[in-house]
């Protein structure tokens, strides 16, 4: 027997044995040249993040060693109190300071203090007045820019119309005071040298670097990013902190080039091998394949000329599987048809549902009357109540199961639900309407339209709660809305529903919840200025390891549990709770810096879909942050310097009602220099000396005032003011009103006297 047909699939094949092995060569130089184009541009990546880091870092703590040496120093703060004073000495005393400052940082070419209530300009050397000042345009433009960067572009300076050529220079500037500027401005000149030369002994061999500033303009490293050439090897990295951006290009490979080209060849000859073998294939094929093509048509031209309507389904199925299939289509086609009518009827049913609930106002009466029969769902809806079961948590439902099981669960749910509505002669008609939520539909039949209002929904939904916390490995919790007007009311009642369903954000799952009746309104919560403003003092006392920031915690989350708060805003004021952590617990000292770096800071929010309950958040916020607050209290119990603070706060509340008691009094009896004590006691107890005196005092005294009846005289004696007048003064300044006016709105009128 001759194989001739045997022979010609055979010679069919070669050719797509060929086109495989051509194909995998192309890929395997493709993949090759491709991973090694990726590895540089991730090497380029992580060296420009790298650089871009050690350069924000650089001005961070420039601008950090500006706030303590400068912002927060005494005589550069009296400076800007003493607006118009003629005092040479206090201005010598304060250059004095500047050139302190600039004495360590070479980088810094010039500072001045730019105080803007009498236009005074101070330097290290010299001062003038703004219409003289040679910086005057962008002192005005900072003055203006109150939210604007700290950190300024590459700019030209020229201090005074003297000087032959300006400077180019980069500018911290530095609000005074630190959050509103209205007293003036601290700026930092850098020379631009600096910087380049700081870029240069990052740079590496064979590497580019490219710094811009916010305005695009190149001032530090190579100025690759002009060259068009080197486009495609540059990685670009922008700085969140001051806005500039590097561009770091390393040149390309020379084995880059040679692989390319060697895989361009091989994808020629590839690409040319495979079309060519297609092209023998193809014309094999077709001449192997005309008998069977034969025999297809007149199967093919059979089927389609019969009576019943009946045709073979695909070309593109294999010739055997085609000539089987045209001897079983004709009893799989009737399968087929019943089974489509059944899916479609369900389908329908579900997409009705959805309509009814979400634009009930868009179904009339004639369109639901001919659906129902189609369907066979009977019942009329005048005091239909719209219910929603959700599964609770179902992010880790859906991660602890899998596919089949949580479809069985979803079935139990529902057939739950139905079998106690059934019990209660209550019609209920259920569809899923979303991965986790159930809607339910209790129908009324037109004899009892309203009897019973929403009690028995209410009742069916606590019944079926309970099975599901019983015997299930999960809970759910239903909305219920009140009776709708109609069929045109369903879509209000499911609105109603869902806000009801909502209230498990604020007090928790496992619940039912009833829709509140027509005409009442929700308690109205304090405002979000209260909560941005409790947020906003939480850091500090935490960084000052002030105990007052566990009441103030627990009043934010009874704020954001009793107001009305969507989930996004939860996400967002808390999130703006960690940033002021953040900012705040970087002004530790770096062992302590450390802790909180390392920590783990648990209960904020990434999304709002994270989290279904305000009390998973408040858990574990408030024990991560007590867990740090215990680290750091032990370290504080270790630092000396904490330990002579603590000493001297104690001191003070010994000694404060003496009237001759003072910083100097309190130095010498700890023997150490007032500036020192001054300097330590302001770091760890996060006020000033005699900030915390005056307010200790004033606190006994508001308390004689509305404790006891002694004259004024007696109490600025007792809390140690020898003049009455000086305590009246410091009382007003610190509380607003005298002593007297204080102790009258505290204690009020007399008994038996008349208001006059």
């Amino acid at each position: 027997m001759h194989k001739k047909w045997l022979y010609r699939l055979i010679l069919s094949y070669l050719p797509i044995l060929f086109a495989v092995v051509f194909c995998l060569i192309i890929l395997f130089f493709l993949t090759l040249n491709e991973a090694m184009e990726r590895q540089t541009a991730k090497a380029n990546g992580v060296y420009a993040e790298n650089v871009l880091q050690i350069v924000d870092t650089t001005l961070r703590n420039l601008e950090t060693t500006t706030i303590k040496s400068l912002l927060l120093d005494d005589q550069v703060s009296s400076y800007f109190d003493r607006p118009g004073q003629l005092d040479p000495y206090h201005d010598y005393g304060v250059t004095e300071v500047l050139l302190d400052f600039m004495s360590p940082l070479p980088m810094i070419d010039s500072v001045y203090l730019y105080r803007a209530a009498d236009g005074k300009v101070l330097m290290q050397h010299f001062s003038s007045s703004l219409p003289d000042f040679g910086d005057r345009s962008f002192i005005e433009t900072a003055m203006k820019n109150t939210g604007g960067p700290v950190w300024s572009g590459i700019r030209d300076l020229q201090l005074f119309s003297g000087e032959d050529q300006p400077k180019s220079v980069i500018s911290l500037v530095e609000q005074v005071p630190y959050f509103s500027g209205e007293q003036g401005l601290i700026v930092i000149n850098v020379r631009k040298q600096s910087m380049q030369a700081l870029i240069q002994d990052m740079n590496m061999t064979n590497t580019e670097i490219c710094l811009k500033d916010a305005g695009g303009r190149a001032f530090a490293g190579a100025d690759t990013c002009s060259d068009p050439q080197a486009q495609e090897q540059v990685v670009s990295r922008m700085s969140s902190y001051t806005g500039w951006t590097i561009k770091v290009g390393m040149a390309r490979a020379e084995a880059f080039s040679l692989l390319s080209a060697f895989s361009n060849v091989w994808a020629i000859l590839g690409f040319a091998a495979v079309f060519g073998g297609i092209a023998a294939m193809t014309y094999i094929s077709h001449r192997n394949y005309r008998p069977i093509e034969q025999v297809m048509s007149r199967i093919y031209t059979f089927g389609a000329d019969r009576s019943s309507g009946w045709k073979p389904q695909s070309k593109g199925d294999d010739e055997f599987s085609f000539i089987s299939h045209a001897l079983e289509s004709l009893i799989e086609q009737t399968n087929s048809y019943e089974k489509q009518q059944a899916e479609g009827i369900l389908h329908r049913r579900n997409q009705l549902f959805k309509e009814l609930l979400e634009n009930s106002g868009q179904v009339s009466a004639e369109i639901w009357s001919r659906e129902s029969e189609r369907i066979g769902m009977k019942g009329e809806f005048a005091g239909a109540v719209v219910g929603i079961a959700e599964i609770d948590f179902y992010e880790a439902f859906a991660a602890d199961y899998s596919a089949r099981d949580q479809a069985l669960f979803k079935f139990t749910l529902r057939s739950v639900i139905q079998e106690i509505a059934e019990k209660e002669g209550e019609p209920l008609w259920t569809e899923w309407i979303g991965p986790g939520r159930l809607g339910l539909l209790f129908r009324r039949f037109a004899a009892g339209a309203t009897a019973d209002g929403a009690e028995k929904p209410l009742m069916i939904a606590e019944t079926a709660r309970s099975w599901v916390k019983q015997h299930l490995k999960f809970t759910a919790t239903f909305g219920i809305s009140g009776p709708a007007a109609g069929l045109s009311g369903l879509s209000d009642a499911y609105r109603k529903a869902a806000g009801a369903l909502e209230r498990k954000l604020t007090s928790g799952p496992d619940r039912v919840y009833a829709a509140p009746a027509e005409g009442s309104s929700p308690p109205q919560a304090e405002g979000m200025d209260v909560l941005v403003q409790a947020i906003g003092a939480v850091p500090q006392l935490y960084r000052l390891g002030n105990d007052e920031w566990r009441p103030l915690m627990e009043r934010i989350f009874g704020l954001l549990a009793g107001g009305n708060y969507s989930k996004e805003d939860i996400v967002r004021l808390l999130q703006l709770l960690e940033a002021g952590l953040s900012r705040e617990m970087q002004e530790l000292p770096p062992e302590m810096k450390g802790i909180w770096n390392n920590g783990s800071l648990r209960g904020i929010p990434q999304s709002p879909e994270s989290f279904e309950w305000i009390e998973e958040l408040r858990g574990e916020l408030l024990a991560s942050l007590e867990e740090m607050e215990e680290a750091l209290r032990g370290l504080r119990m270790n630092r000396e310097q904490y330990t002579l603070a603590n000493k001297v706060r104690e001191y003070i509340a010994l000694h404060y009602a003496d009237p001759d008691f003072s910083l100097t009094h309190a130095a010498d009896s700890f023997a150490m220099n007032t500036k020192a004590l001054s300097r330590i006691f302001k770091e760890e107890i996060g006020e000033n000396f005699v900030d915390y005196l005056a307010r200790l005092r004033m606190d006994e005294a508001k308390r004689l005032l509305t404790e006891t009846s002694e004259p004024v005289q007696n109490i600025a004696e007792r809390v140690g003011y020898l003049y009455p007048m000086s305590f009246i003064r410091v009382f007003k300044k610190l509380e607003g009103v005298t002593p007297g006016e204080y102790r009258k709105e505290r204690s009020g009128p007399p008994h038996g006297e008349r208001q006059g």
